[in-house]
């Protein structure tokens, strides 16, 4: 069976902006909707990095909101970026999580194989979740085929995206080659913390051209 997926580079669904306190001063959303519409992206997904207590929600969505216009011919997506606890939950307040575009993403290690998996499965398991953002195994630990295949089951089951990641080059050549054989869909994130960021996905062009390559592949197991 031949699989076609063709990948947008003028679509950036992973950029953050200045209401986290380790992005560029400028990074604005005001600059990066400008950024972005200077460099032609048709889609611009914000995802600022959140967590359950994080009070400045209202503001941050008030700020994209007041930078909308009519007359934009962009797709701008509201979301956020949240943490995948170890206990699987996902760092966000459910009243944003459940109403707004949301990566779920590993941001700690946990240096156990087990509880990364178990943590891993309830976050692609949860209906919040849109995406699984830059994923890749710990450092301590890889995973078997037969583990990356039942990841990539449970990612097409339960209907999530995987994030090509440019900032980290991620997942995992091998991954995306056994995420693509079972039907995983995917999409672009330039995790942009800096303006010159946005949209920048000439680190990734080798991932890229992984998951758009036309050739046939099996999908039967070996």
């Amino acid at each position: 069976m031949s699989i076609l997926i063709t990948l947008n580079t003028k679509e950036d669904y992973h950029v953050h902006c200045n209401f986290n306190n380790h992005s560029a001063p400028d990074l604005t959303i005001r600059n990066v909707i400008k950024q972005c519409k200077e460099i032609g992206l048709q889609t611009l997904a914000l995802t600022e990095h959140v967590r359950k207590g994080s009070d400045w929600i209202p503001n941050y969505l008030k700020d994209i909101e007041s930078c909308l216009d009519t007359h934009n011919c962009m797709r701008i997506i509201t979301g956020f970026e949240a943490k995948i606890l170890i206990d699987g939950s996902i760092d966000c307040p459910k009243e944003y999580s459940k109403n707004y575009f949301l990566i779920a993403s590993f941001h700690t290690v946990y240096n156990d194989k087990q509880v990364w998996i178990e943590a891993l499965n309830k976050a692609i398991e949860n209906p919040d979740v849109n995406v699984i953002g830059h994923i890749a195994p710990e450092p301590t630990f890889t995973l078997e085929k037969s583990e990356v295949n039942a990841l990539a089951s449970l990612i097409v089951k339960n209907k999530k995206i995987v994030e090509l990641n440019a900032k980290y080059h991620r997942p995992p050549r091998e991954w995306i080659q056994i995420f693509k054989k079972q039907g995983v869909k995917f999409h672009l994130g330039s995790d942009a913390h800096s303006l010159h960021d946005i949209g920048r996905f000439e680190k990734i062009s080798d991932l890229i051209s992984l998951v758009d390559d036309a050739s046939p592949i099996s999908t039967t197991e070996d």
